[in-house]
């Protein structure tokens, strides 16, 4: 996995991402657009053949790494709290 930022200002961050699965990078999308203080968050595959995608997010008040920090943080939450629960139902 590779992540390159092409574009930073004060409240815009695109970055570019190699070789990762996109259901990843849905989930981010996901979190960074359930926060009010996010304009947009996109994700686009800008190649099929290479595995190369792009997210760009716009905030109103925060900065964008901060922003994204957070929404990262709250989807490592979410997939832990998922995977206790789906050991419970299991039972392993």
């Amino acid at each position: 996995m590779h992540a390159e930022v092409t574009h930073a200002k004060d409240k815009e961050l695109e970055f570019k991402i190699h070789d990762i699965d996109i259901s990843i990078l849905y989930i981010i999308q996901h979190e960074l657009q359930k926060n009010p203080d996010n304009k947009f968050a996109g994700v686009v595959l800008k190649h099929p053949l290479i595995r190369e995608y792009r997210l760009k997010m716009l905030t109103n008040k925060i900065d964008p790494q901060k922003a994204l920090e957070e929404s990262v943080q709250s989807a490592i939450k979410y997939t832990n709290d998922l995977a206790g629960i789906m050991k419970l139902t299991i039972g392993s």
